[in-house]
């Protein structure tokens, strides 16, 4: 990849929204990119970049640090902190997809994502779990893949979403942990990751109202008590009702 100006990643960003929203065709959009300057592949990159920013999806091609900050910026002023909220769900799994794949670190652009999820920490409950899953197991694709679905179920704002679209009672027993202890027990709830580890590869995008689920952790321990893919949610209330 060459070298990146800021005026290209200024008019990436315009070009990617105007091809999201249909204003333009991804052709045009190439050769307006293109006639900057950027080589093909490049433009491809940063016009498709903007499309996972705004849907919160992975995305395995790289953008510079500048345009990822310039892109998380213009999206804050343009769709406010939810619109944040989900450009930052589509970085963290990219950070995590790539510093996996090449083994190196991406400090500027985690740099980047420590400074905007800044912004949003007053309105992300951070999540508290013990290691339900194994840690020493090994699955179909080994330990990398184990880390990564533990990874979806604690990363803040995917657990924000779940939580918005589910609510904070446990979907397995109905348990309520405000209910129970009061304030101690406000907005606490553990994520569960409903898809089977088997079948995640590793371009694989957590959707965050399809894929999680809130649970308690009793019922998320007893969800992972079947190796090497856990329960489902029907499977334990099933055992549940069998009991009672």
């Amino acid at each position: 990849m060459g070298k990146i100006t800021n005026e290209m990643a200024h008019t990436s960003y315009e070009v990617g929204k105007n091809i999201y929203h249909n204003k333009i065709s991804r052709l045009n959009g190439l050769k307006i990119l293109t006639d900057l300057g950027m080589n093909n592949s490049s433009a491809n990159y940063y016009i498709y970049n903007y499309a996972y920013f705004i849907t919160g999806k992975l995305f395995t091609g790289t953008i510079s640090a500048y345009a990822t900050e310039y892109y998380l910026q213009k999206i804050l002023e343009d769709k406010g902190n939810e619109g944040l909220e989900t450009a930052l769900l589509a970085l963290s799994q990219h950070l995590d997809y790539y510093e996996e794949k090449t083994k190196r670190s991406v400090k500027k652009r985690r740099n980047v994502y420590d400074k905007y999820y800044e912004l949003l920490e007053n309105n992300i409950i951070e999540p508290i779990y013990a290691d339900e899953v194994d840690s020493n197991g090994t699955y179909s694709e080994g330990k990398t893949k184990q880390v990564l679905i533990n990874s979806y179920e604690r990363n803040p704002i995917a657990r924000k979403k779940c939580i918005e679209h589910f609510g904070l009672n446990c979907q397995v027993c109905d348990f309520n942990f405000e209910n129970k202890f009061g304030v101690l027990g406000k907005d606490f709830i553990h994520v569960h990751h409903k898809i089977d580890i088997a079948t995640v590869g590793k371009e694989y995008s957590v959707n965050p109202i399809t894929d999680l689920i809130p649970v308690c952790p009793n019922c998320h321990s007893m969800l992972h008590k079947k190796k090497p893919n856990a329960y489902t949610i029907s499977e334990l209330k099933q055992i549940i009702s069998e009991k009672y």
